[in-house]
């Protein structure tokens, strides 16, 4: 397990870990039963976004304004690779862990479609490259004919109408469902720990724990794949149990966010979200497509290469420079000499004392979190936006099973049509909202804040769009037409992030975008289970009910949609047309 190396803390001693009272967003002003001692110029920059270029700063203010300009290059480079490497480890992976799982599956639903060697099997058609898979044909008694491939490790796919049948495509789908949940709810016992961690001890330690935590818990379900046939398949869902290191993808994406929003002024996050969102974006389709023409040759390639990217993301967040201690905040002699205190009674503590100081702290925490939330309404409501958002979003995992479902794809062909959302998805946000963006900034008058949530607004609607179409398309053309649709909607959870970025002090944002992450998880926990259950119940019954997942997704879309249509921005956030144009 990486150590986490703890930095100093002098400058940023956050209200969080301390037990003190979060201000209001609306007053921006202490509790007056325990006040916060925070200077004027650093609540100016905590409530209405710091400016780097603003003469007034107080020396310590613009000291960390420039500390926040030199590193700020530098954040967004390295978080534009990292997405990038990120998305390659689970985009290569999909397509063969899909197919992988789907043959397994199959085998034990149908197990004459896999005679073993010694029930005279026709030869293996020995193949003229020798790096390609054995390959042979196998003619079944009612004169079907589907393809066999053998790969290292007893992994045997099978090409086969059958294994397209509602038995096996249904408990695929509770599989992957409940693979979301379990790693859901490892999320939901350590996302906002280690939110409370990454601001007190700082945020690349807890990154670089994540990810070491995502590539053993990848590695480990590999390994019940190469040893099927003594694993139970099952047992790949407790691969789920290596994120309790870290936090896995949901602490990761949490942590970018994080040191993003620590160096960058409000009112430029929605720009630099966009562009995290666009190489996302870009990073799956290239991911989508390499892993299923790597699927052709072998399974094994693309498993391999999610691994070594995996790798290759633990040494680029070694080149994050820490940005936990960049805001400026003005601490009285009785602080630093506790900071002091503390300091020299840490280091005197036994091992097994600081465990326990450190569960308390993460009690006191998660105590002032739930504070935070029920003392700040905006925030509240715009989380209750955001859960709806990623329970819809969801249905994005079953593309691609749903794709081959209905339409008789193969997982490669299917990887390559999803390309289109990605590409959609891509040109949104390179192309139609920063148009759009300029729009109701030059010609309208809006400020940067209103501008994000209407076009949130906008976007949540496409996505309602988008998921019908997908649920009533009858063939593949009709399904492309939905996905681009449903790719023009894409722009909305990096707005909602912005948003709910823009209306916090600036040294809550490490247990804001964790809370963020929080709600995610809680999300996904309900959504995997009951989207994968809705595909096996359209499957069963067949005909329309096959589009019901995204049906579904649909009336999800639809109440986040609403919610934040009936959002309204605090007072101090309304920009010059804003709200009055409601």
């Amino acid at each position: 397990m990486p150590a986490v190396d703890r930095i100093d803390t002098s400058s940023e001693r956050t209200p969080l870990l301390a037990g003190t009272p979060t201000p209001t967003i609306s007053s921006r002003s202490p509790s007056p039963g325990n006040p916060i001692t925070v200077s004027s110029t650093s609540e100016t920059l905590a409530g209405e976004g710091y400016n780097d270029n603003d003469p007034t700063l107080s020396p310590s203010a613009a000291a960390a304004s420039q500390l926040r300009a030199l590193l700020r290059p530098r954040v967004i480079i390295v978080s534009l690779f990292l997405i990038f490497l990120l998305e390659i480890v689970i985009g290569v992976s999909v397509p063969p862990i899909n197919a992988i799982m789907e043959s397994i599956i199959c085998r034990q639903v149908h197990p004459d479609l896999f005679p073993s060697p010694g029930q005279g099997h026709p030869p293996v058609v020995e193949p003229a490259i020798p790096t390609l898979p054995d390959i042979f044909s196998v003619v079944l008694p009612g004169g079907g004919l589907h393809r066999i491939r053998h790969f290292a490790g007893g992994v045997v796919l099978v090409d086969d109408p059958a294994c397209k049948a509602p038995g096996v495509q249904g408990y695929l789908a509770m599989l992957r469902g409940w693979q979301s949940t379990f790693e859901s709810i490892v999320g939901l016992i350590v996302t906002v720990p280690y939110g409370i961690l990454s601001d007190r001890w700082g945020r690349r330690g807890v990154m670089a724990l994540s990810m070491a935590g995502i590539v053993a818990s990848y590695a480990f379900m590999y390994l019940v794949f190469y040893f099927e046939d003594i694993i139970p398949l099952w047992v790949s869902l407790l691969s789920a149990a290596f994120q309790l290191f870290g936090g896995g993808g949901t602490v990761l994406v949490a942590m970018i966010y994080t040191m993003l929003a620590d160096v960058i002024p409000s009112e430029e996050r929605a720009v630099v979200f966009f562009r995290i969102t666009s190489v996302f974006l870009g990073s799956q389709m290239i991911a989508g497509p390499i892993g299923g023409a790597l699927l052709d040759w072998s399974p094994w390639l693309p498993l391999l290469l999610s691994l070594f990217a995996g790798v290759l993301c633990n040494v680029l967040i070694l080149a994050y420079p820490e940005t936990v201690h960049v805001h400026a905040r003005k601490r009285t002699g009785q602080e630093e000499d506790e900071e002091a205190r503390d300091g020299y009674e840490n280091w005197a503590k036994t091992l097994r004392a600081r465990i326990a100081s450190l569960w308390k702290k993460a009690g006191e925490g998660a105590m002032e979190a739930w504070d935070f939330i029920v003392t700040n309404q905006s925030v509240a409501f715009m989380l209750i936006a955001l859960t709806f958002l990623v329970l819809g979003r969801y249905v994005s995992e079953l593309l691609l099973q749903y794709a081959t479902d209905r339409y008789g794809w193969s997982w490669s062909k299917a990887s390559l049509v999803l390309t289109v959302r990605n590409g959609g998805s891509l040109f949104t946000l390179l192309v139609v909202l920063p148009a759009v963006s300029w729009f109701c900034i030059q010609r309208l008058g809006m400020d940067s804040v209103s501008k994000d949530l209407w076009l949130a607004r906008w976007s949540g609607i496409l996505y309602i769009i988008g998921s019908l179409i997908i649920a009533c398309a009858v063939n593949g053309t009709l399904f492309s037409v939905g996905l681009a649709w449903y790719a023009l909607g894409s722009g909305m959870l990096a707005m909602l992030r912005s948003l709910v970025n823009a209306v916090v002090e600036e040294h809550h944002v490490g247990i804001l975008n964790s809370l963020i992450g929080f709600t995610e998880v809680l999300g996904m926990t309900f959504a995997g289970p009951a989207l994968a259950e809705s595909l096996s119940i359209g499957l069963e019954r067949g005909g329309a009910w096959v589009g019901l997942p995204f049906f579904l997704s649909a009336v999800l879309f639809t109440i986040s949609t609403v919610v934040v249509w009936v959002f309204r921005l605090p007072q101090n956030k309304r920009g010059l047309v804003g709200e009055v144009a409601v």
